[in-house]
């Protein structure tokens, strides 16, 4: 029998932010940015581990081929997440760690870091800080940015539209569905009753 698959939920917006500015006190670093950068570009995880410093650095726009659609994707980087990055490039090379061509997320021997891995941190950095998130992977990241937009802008269908070519989804129902709404607005509708 196969073991059936549990939904993964994103992150309320505010709740990303201050888990980012805790991994940052506490001095992990890593995870600060890829909390950071995860909610913020909305890249699936292999796309977003990809990425090296030299395709950010002093850059104002992301540029990368998606893995899976093979797609051109333009990413304007968000002043708070060229604030991140600055902060651990400057990090980096205080340590004498930095080659512009290293991956922003890399192991100590420099290499890239697993999606199996990413999953398994994100667990223990929301279980450590008590983010409460249905079946937390690297999903979840992803999901936060799509449910920050869609709430952005007052949870119109324009929303899901830029969602749904963002994500490069067949259709804007694939995009309600990955991003929850079908399901909150069934809760929605038995809490009414």
């Amino acid at each position: 029998m196969r073991k059936k698959q549990t939904a993964t939920s994103g992150m309320d917006w505010n709740t990303m932010i201050g888990l980012a500015l805790r991994l940052k006190q506490d001095k992990l670093y890593r995870d600060y940015l890829l909390i950071t950068v995860g909610c913020y570009f909305g890249l699936r995880i292999g796309d977003l581990l990809s990425i090296r410093w030299v395709d950010v650095i002093d850059k104002e726009e992301l540029v990368l081929t998606e893995q899976k659609t093979k797609k051109i994707r333009r990413i304007t980087i968000n002043p708070n997440v060229t604030n991140a990055l600055n902060f651990c490039l400057h990090e980096q090379k205080s340590k004498n760690a930095f080659d512009e061509n290293d991956f922003i997320f890399c192991n100590r021997w420099r290499g890239q870091l697993t999606i199996s891995y990413i999953n398994k941190r994100l667990k223990f950095i929301f279980k450590k800080y008590n983010v409460v998130v249905r079946n937390a992977s690297s999903h979840t990241l992803r999901k936060t940015f799509g449910k920050r937009i869609y709430e952005a802008d007052a949870r119109s269908e324009r929303a899901l539209v830029y969602l749904s070519e963002i994500f490069s989804h067949s259709s804007v129902s694939t995009t309600r569905k990955y991003i929850g709404i079908t399901q909150e607005a069934i809760a929605d509708m038995y809490m009414s009753l």
